[in-house]
């Protein structure tokens, strides 16, 4: 049963860590760029404060930052709990499903159309911009996205129990094989 599950789930499972780990990179990089961008405005005027300087959101960097974090929390928390499904347990599934669920929440928040001001019959109607709804609500996004894509980051990166038993294969002489070392 152990080789047949690493025989199936393996390609896809270690395709799911990867895209995790990007997801993961990406996110910090955009956190990153954004806290250099704060910092590069209050070093410019020292009375102002690091939240000062991010709500200045100078273009292409807050933009950058931004879209670099929403992107990688997606890929984290989307990759990280489908590894986590892959090669985890029980508990591993319970505690995965969760941060998806809130994600997927923000996403749906993000997604609806923002409220019209005064009516335009000629205009064309606003359309979703989860990036605006990210830098306008950077507190929704930490706790909605980035807190969840770092918990199912971490369950899908971690390995299980049965996933270490699985790689400790007995090689025919009966001792264990160096996949299992």
């Amino acid at each position: 049963m152990a080789w047949s599950y690493v025989a199936v789930h393996g390609p896809m499972l270690r395709f799911a860590r990867a895209a995790t780990v990007v997801g993961l990179t990406a996110s910090v990089v955009g956190l990153a760029v954004l806290v250099a961008q704060a910092a590069s405005e209050v070093a410019a005027d020292p009375t102002l404060s690091l939240e000062d300087g991010y709500w200045i959101g100078r273009l292409p960097w807050s933009a950058a930052g931004v879209g670099a974090v929403v992107l990688g929390a997606t890929l984290a928390v989307v990759f990280g709990t489908l590894s986590a499904w892959l090669g985890g347990g029980m508990l591993r599934r319970l505690a995965s499903s969760p941060a998806f669920t809130v994600a997927a929440f923000w996403w749906l928040y993000a997604m609806l159309p923002s409220p019209g001001g005064a009516p335009c019959g000629s205009c064309v109607p606003p359309g979703p911009e989860p990036l605006t709804f990210a830098y306008s609500l950077p507190g929704a996004a930490l706790l909605l996205l980035l807190v969840p894509a770092a918990l199912a980051g971490l369950l899908g990166l971690t390995t299980s129990y049965r996933e270490r038993i699985a790689n400790v294969t007995a090689s025919p002489s009966g001792t264990p094989s160096a996949a299992g070392r």
